[in-house]
C-alpha cells in the first residue's frame, strides 16, 4: 500500500512538472531527462523576403508545450500581423523534437490595398498545427522547425469581404532557434 501511495506522489509530481523528481523516479517510470525544454527561434526569411517572425516553447507536461507567436509578413499588397498562443503535443512524449500536432489561438491584422485604398481588419483566429522540428548540435540546442497549418478567421463574411480575406487560410512555418 505504500509502494502505491508513493507511486501516486511520483505520478502527481510528473504532470505538475514532468521534469521534477529524481533520476530514480525517471528510470522507475522508464523516462529519461529531457536537457531542452524551452526554445526561441525565429524566422530567416525576414530579411530578404519581409516575412519576420518570432516564436517561443515550453514543455509544461511530457510531451505537451505552450507557446506563443509574433509575426509579420508584408508580401505585394497585402500585410499581415499576428499575435498567437500555442499548444502542441508531440506523440513521442519528446517536447521540441520530432512531429507535433497542436492547436492555434490569437488575433491577425489584415491589410489589402483595393482600388488604390487600404481596407483592413483585425480578427480573432483559431487554427490546426502540423509541425517538425529537428534538434541539431552536439548539445541538440540549434532547432529547425517547420510546419503547415490552417486557421479560421472569426469574422463576419461583410467583414472580410472589405478586406479581401477568406474565411480560411493557410499557414506555414520555418524556425530557426536556440533550445535551453
Amino acid at each position: 500500500m505504500r509502494l502505491l501511495g508513493l507511486a501516486a506522489v511520483a505520478f502527481a509530481a510528473t504532470l505538475i512538472h514532468p521534469f521534477a523528481g529524481s533520476s530514480r523516479a525517471f528510470a522507475q517510470a522508464g523516462r529519461i531527462p529531457i536537457p531542452t525544454r524551452t526554445y526561441i527561434g525565429f524566422n530567416p526569411l525576414g530579411v530578404p523576403a519581409n516575412v519576420f517572425t518570432l516564436e517561443l516553447e515550453n514543455a509544461v507536461s511530457s510531451g505537451i508545450t505552450l507557446g506563443a507567436v509574433g509575426s509579420y509578413i508584408d508580401f505585394d499588397k497585402s500585410r499581415y500581423s499576428t499575435a498567437e498562443f500555442k499548444a502542441r503535443y508531440y506523440p513521442s512524449d519528446v517536447v521540441l523534437r520530432g512531429f507535433a500536432v497542436g492547436v492555434s489561438a490569437g488575433v491577425t491584422r489584415y491589410s489589402h490595398i483595393v482600388s488604390d485604398v487600404r481596407q483592413s481588419l483585425s480578427a480573432p483566429t483559431a487554427g490546426i498545427l502540423l509541425d517538425y522540428n529537428w534538434l541539431l548540435g552536439r548539445s541538440e540546442r540549434f532547432v529547425v522547425g517547420t510546419g503547415i497549418g490552417a486557421k479560421r478567421i472569426l469574422a463576419s463574411a461583410s467583414e472580410r469581404e472589405r478586406a479581401h480575406v477568406d474565411y480560411a487560410t493557410v499557414t506555414t512555418r520555418l524556425i530557426l532557434g536556440f533550445a535551453f
